[in-house]
């Protein structure tokens, strides 16, 4: 477990669309965007919200220094606004309160009772209190937390790199967009405001802005730079599919399901004794020579994974 006490989550659309679940939220879902423009996310639509992944270097930092958004304007009027927005006061869940940041801002989506609650109780804080409340939140954290791997090994984290755009150093950021009272917003915990990206009142307004604002953030950064992905809030399509009566389409959001389920189950099981086990059993039978073999096989494998993952870096 983390110093904070929560743990570190995989970014995966099944995986929150489970996690939200869990927290009792009705009819959402997230969904992989593989390419951001309207035509795709008419495909998807109705969507909620945006989340944005990507890699925290040296071009994030500059513009935190002065306290400036790297696109869009700060909105310190966003209380009036009724904007809900949360800072993000620890690492280890960038992720969901990203969605959380979108969640929170739907008037038109059943919250359940244990974060409509918490949204009660949280109107009127600033971004800092609620982000503050969010990390306390025995439920959330608990919740989250339970989507992490579990392992019998104690991993130390690796010092920062002093090149903070090191390939290798996991610093990755989430943050979230959504239309709400006539405006698009960009919610990024790390950041003293939402931030304005102009005027955005209907759903197709929404669909045809916001390709155009990921895709001038992501041309502020270096051109190799490939690091992004980006997530869809949706309604839930199995549900949709079975109020349409589409038959075909229900079979594929089920099977759809039961894989994200399978790989949730996956991502819950802690492999640590089935692996030394295993290396046991191997040592057992094999000569020192033999068992020098394997090592060195491995190790030449490792490097040659390592080099395949440079070159396409």
């Amino acid at each position: 477990m983390s110093e904070s006490g929560w743990n570190t989550i995989d970014s995966d659309a099944g995986l929150f669309t489970e996690l939200v679940e869990k927290l009792g939220v009705e009819n959402i879902e997230i969904n992989d965007l593989y390419s951001i423009d309207a035509e795709t996310l008419r495909a998807v639509s109705p969507v909620y919200g945006i989340v944005f992944l990507f890699k925290y270097g040296n071009l994030d930092r500059t513009y935190a220094k002065s306290n400036q958004p790297i696109t869009g304007t700060y909105d310190a009027n966003y209380l009036e606004k009724q904007v809900f927005f949360a800072n993000q006061t620890i690492r280890d869940a960038c992720a969901t309160q990203a969605v959380l940041n979108i969640l929170f801002n739907l008037d038109n989506v059943n919250l359940g009772e244990e974060l409509n609650n918490f949204r009660s109780f949280v109107a009127g804080f600033d971004a800092e209190m609620i982000g503050e409340t969010i990390s306390n939140s025995d439920v959330i954290r608990s919740v989250h937390n339970s989507f992490s791997t579990p392992s019998m090994l104690a991993i130390d984290k690796k010092p920062p790199s002093d090149n903070h755009d090191d390939k290798n150093d996991g610093l990755f950021h989430f943050v979230g967009y959504i239309a709400k009272n006539g405006e698009l917003y960009e919610l990024d915990g790390l950041k003293q405001f939402p931030i304005s990206h102009g005027s955005c009142n209907t759903q197709e307004e929404f669909i045809e802005k916001i390709p155009s604002v990921i895709q001038e953030r992501i041309a502020k950064y270096d051109a190799s730079e490939l690091r992004f992905s980006l997530l869809a809030v949706t309604n839930d399509k199995l549900a949709a599919a079975r109020n349409a009566g589409d038959a075909v389409e229900v079979e594929s959001q089920l099977m759809k399901r039961q894989m994200w389920h399978r790989e949730n189950e996956l991502r819950k099981t802690d492999y640590t004794g089935l692996i030394v086990q295993l290396l046991k059993n191997i040592a057992r039978e094999s000569s020192d020579e033999e068992w020098e073999a394997l090592l060195q096989k491995g190790r030449n494998s490792t490097q040659e994974m390592m080099a395949a993952s440079i070159r396409k870096s």
